[in-house]
């Protein structure tokens, strides 16, 4: 009886491989990875001081730096808002291109170059003729957004 197991155990370890069903399935997956953009000011002031000699002269300058993160292939839009108030016009130097921001936001395509992109954006705040000396906010608004 005990031998009779075992040749039966034995049998069904060489048969066992040769009834197997043998089969393959396919599938496939797909991910949907959403577009993400982010700013991040590394160097902005916090306020703008205006003084005596900056009103007379018209202008004040200033630079501030920033990182965007972004993961579209396609780039992101740069988006550069002025605050009403303080200035006619803000000349923007750092992009291609010089842009002059008056009352309207400016969108600007820029074209992927990684996943991430360093901005040195200098600012020529053309001041308003009724400003007087003093502190105030920032008058442009930087932000970055998907395409």
């Amino acid at each position: 009886m005990k031998r009779s197991k075992g040749l039966v155990a034995f049998v069904a370890l060489l048969a066992g491989p040769a009834l197997a069903h043998q089969g393959e399935a396919r599938f496939t997956v797909s991910v949907v990875v959403p577009v993400q953009v982010t700013l991040e000011a590394v160097e902005q002031p916090s306020a703008l001081m205006i003084t005596a000699e900056d009103v007379a002269r018209g202008y004040k300058d200033v630079s501030a730096r920033y990182r965007v993160r972004y993961n579209d292939r396609n780039g992101y839009l740069l988006r550069l808002a002025p605050r009403a108030g303080l200035t006619r016009e803000v000349r923007v130097r750092g992009l291609e291109t010089e842009v002059l921001l008056g009352d309207a936001d400016v969108e600007i395509h820029r074209p992927a170059t990684g996943r991430r992109s360093d901005l040195a954006l200098d600012f020529r705040v053309m001041l308003d003729p009724v400003v007087r000396p003093g502190t105030y906010a920032l008058p442009v608004h930087v932000a970055a957004a998907p395409l």
